[in-house]
């Protein structure tokens, strides 16, 4: 189905506005409407995963509950604070760190079924659930040291941290007594390092949230609804590998959710200083669950953020993909991620870093569209996080302790970017296949803003004394200053741009930027 098509079904099925003391039911154009869609089209369509129809009573009624919620002073609160930081770190580990991408002598790229990145081990090489919990028993990591983990985050210029609690395997790294499944009771290692990094966190005056996947859990039977609420025998569901049909649990989606999930997350948000949730793998959770997981969320603290893979549409962070910079800025509350190489979890053969310069980008990029940048870690089963990514990161918090203003509780400006090059994030796969340089140009330039400020930011470092900078040439310029020093720059205005003085910056880094005050 082409856009044009999508566009249409779009107005077919109305989205019409819920109206106090008023139900709607679909209509038989709006059901024939949802029925022509596939599973895959569903998504692009209603902009969520989950098994909720938008035209459908409940929806409606859920959907107004949930803008209630949303609308909050409370969550506006956590909004605030969460785009004023700007720039945070993800962390995932687990049990799959100790096996680094190998499992009996294969690598990830070496067989097996699902996606090829470190953390899907279990998946990929469809171990048993048994033979996959004998992996805590030698779990020890002895390395991990929370304070230096943050230290690496703080150096970084990182703002915040979201820590994995739990991933599509169904181990705990918190203590738990829903299930003893967990980092404290199932290893030698016996220590909660989600309270140790949100104690070191909190010292280090970073805000601290943890990732939980909510709908998935190959051990306890989260099958992310496909086979309970997903569509019927015949049609090919959205996600089809992800599920454990391997080896299932003998435990319905419904009780997973009732006797795991829930109760897992209330334990979190009982006994650990949250200022965000990252929820993951929705699928086909009916719209029902979705909505008790915000409202315990909001229940226990309003301003705690939960992000859009909760499902049906009802989170507060939206997040555009795995490794995915959006093409146009958007003033909504969102989020990028992306991995430092091509896999989430540790990899101990996957060497392809991201360089310093790339990173900037990402940040510059996610950032002047109006989002934040959340750049994960894959620590190793020791607790040690790759030397390679730490040194990388804290180049990139060099750059930032020299143009940090342009990038911490920014806002996007009327354009994000002008000049020549043009560079597409599409995912993790299209980046590995398709070699970026990350060489820009002197008429690079990205844009953001703040107060009566607007923000220039390039990431090369020119040869001309001169800046030429069309996007802000009708703007009344009160004043130049190069950002990271007090220094006032020259500057003329021309019939199309201005054109600014600049200083040596020979040893400035990469790039340099300009705060424009009107």
């Amino acid at each position: 189905m082409n856009k044009k098509s999508i566009k249409s079904l779009k107005y077919a099925l109305g989205f019409l506005p819920f109206c106090a003391g008023v139900s709607y039911a679909c209509s038989d154009a709006e059901f024939a409407a949802h029925n022509a869609l596939t599973e895959i089209e569903k998504k692009q369509v209603y902009g969520f995963e989950g098994s909720g129809v938008p035209c459908s009573t409940e929806m409606k009624e859920l959907t107004a509950e949930w803008e209630k919620l949303n609308a909050s002073a409370a969550k506006q609160r956590g909004r605030e604070r969460f785009n004023k930081n700007k720039y945070g770190m993800f962390i995932h580990w687990g049990l799959y760190s100790s096996l680094g991408g190998v499992y009996k002598g294969k690598k990830m790229e070496e067989g097996g079924t699902g996606p090829q990145i470190a953390e899907w081990i279990m998946r990929r090489k469809e171990i048993p659930r048994a033979e996959y919990a004998e992996l805590a028993k030698d779990f020890n990591p002895q390395k991990f040291n929370a304070d230096e983990w943050v230290a690496i985050a703080k150096a970084a210029g990182m703002k915040y941290i979201v820590m994995g609690s739990k991933h599509h395997e169904g181990f705990a790294m918190f203590k738990s007594e829903v299930s003893d499944f967990n980092i404290v009771d199932a290893t030698p290692f016996g220590r909660d390092p989600i309270k140790e990094m949100e104690i070191a966190a909190k010292k280090a005056g970073l805000d601290f949230g943890v990732y939980y996947s909510n709908s998935l859990d190959w051990r306890d039977g989260g099958d992310g609804g496909m086979k309970d609420y997903g569509p019927a025998p015949g049609i090919k569901p959205r996600r089809a590998p992800m599920p454990n049909k391997w080896d299932p649990a003998p435990v319905s989606f419904d009780v997973y959710i009732k006797n795991k999930s829930i109760p897992q997350v209330k334990e979190l948000l009982a006994n650990y200083d949250l200022s965000q949730i990252w929820f993951d793998t929705p699928i086909y959770i009916p719209a029902p669950y979705s909505m008790d997981f915000y409202k315990t969320v909001y229940e226990a603290n309003p301003e705690i953020l939960v992000n859009a893979r909760i499902g049906n549409g009802f989170g507060d962070i939206g997040t555009p993909g795995d490794n995915v910079i959006p093409d146009k800025a958007s003033s909504n509350t969102w989020e990028g991620i992306a991995t430092t190489n091509h896999t989430w979890g540790y990899s101990s053969y996957d060497f392809d870093w991201k360089s310093p310069k790339e990173l900037m980008y990402w940040l510059v990029a996610n950032v002047s569209k109006g989002g934040n940048f959340l750049l994960n870690v894959g620590p190793d089963g020791e607790g040690v996080i790759p030397a390679a990514s730490a040194n990388i990161l804290k180049e990139v918090g060099q750059w930032l302790m020299v143009n940090g203003d342009a990038i911490y509780d920014s806002k996007p400006w009327s354009i994000d970017k002008e000049g020549p090059s043009q560079i597409d994030m599409k995912g993790t796969s299209h980046r590995k296949g398709n070699k970026v340089t990350f060489v820009f140009t002197e008429k690079d330039f990205w844009f953001t803003q703040k107060e009566n400020k607007v923000y220039v930011i390039s990431l090369t470092t020119p040869k001309s004394p001169t800046a030429t900078i069309e996007a802000i040439k009708d703007l009344n310029i009160k004043s130049i200053r190069l950002v990271g020093s007090n220094k006032e720059l020259k500057w003329r205005k021309t019939a199309d741009a201005i054109q600014v003085q600049l200083p040596n910056l020979k040893n400035n880094g990469v790039g340099y930027s300009l705060e424009i005050s009107q």
